[in-house]
Parts: structure tokens; C-alpha cells; sequence
């Protein structure tokens, strides 16, 4: 992921998120479905924590919840090309 120019607004949100021991950007952790963790690997949240719902879909609440998260803090998502 990219990081975007810094707005003070910007620092604010990510400031509150390191207070709380977050270190951006977020991602998913592929051997957990719908576990979201920091850039240091630690989890922060987890979709679907009691397995109510397929696999595929824990994973697509999280990969939204990461990127709302990550793209608020000014991190631009990874563009994936079809080849």
C-alpha cells in the first residue's frame, strides 16, 4: 500500500490509532479468514469471530472494513491487474 500526503487531519486519526497500539496500514491475515491485522502483525479485529458465515465472505467484510481504515488514514489500495 502507498502512503498518500500527510493532512493534519490525517496525522490526527493515525496518532489515535498508534496511541491505541495500531500501526498502519492494516491487512488481512491470510490464514485467519476475516482477521484483520497492523503492519506489525498484530490482530486488531477479527469479521465474523464466531464463523456464522462462509470463509469467503468474513474475508470480504474484513478487506472492506482494512480498506475504509487504511484509505481514511491516507493509504492508497494496491492495484491488481488481470494477466
Amino acid at each position: 500500500m502507498l502512503s498518500l500526503k500527510t493532512t493534519p487531519a490525517v496525522s490526527r486519526y493515525e496518532a489515535a490509532l498508534a496511541a491505541l497500539g495500531i500501526r498502519l496500514p492494516l491487512s488481512h491475515d491470510p490464514s485467519y479468514p476475516g482477521t484483520i491485522i497492523d503492519a506489525d502483525g498484530k490482530m486488531v479485529c477479527v469479521a465474523d469471530m464466531h464463523g456464522e458465515r462462509p470463509d469467503t465472505e468474513a474475508v470480504a467484510i474484513a478487506e472492506l472494513v482494512l480498506l475504509a481504515v487504511n484509505v481514511h488514514a491516507g493509504f492508497l489500495p494496491e492495484v491488481r491487474h488481470a494477466g
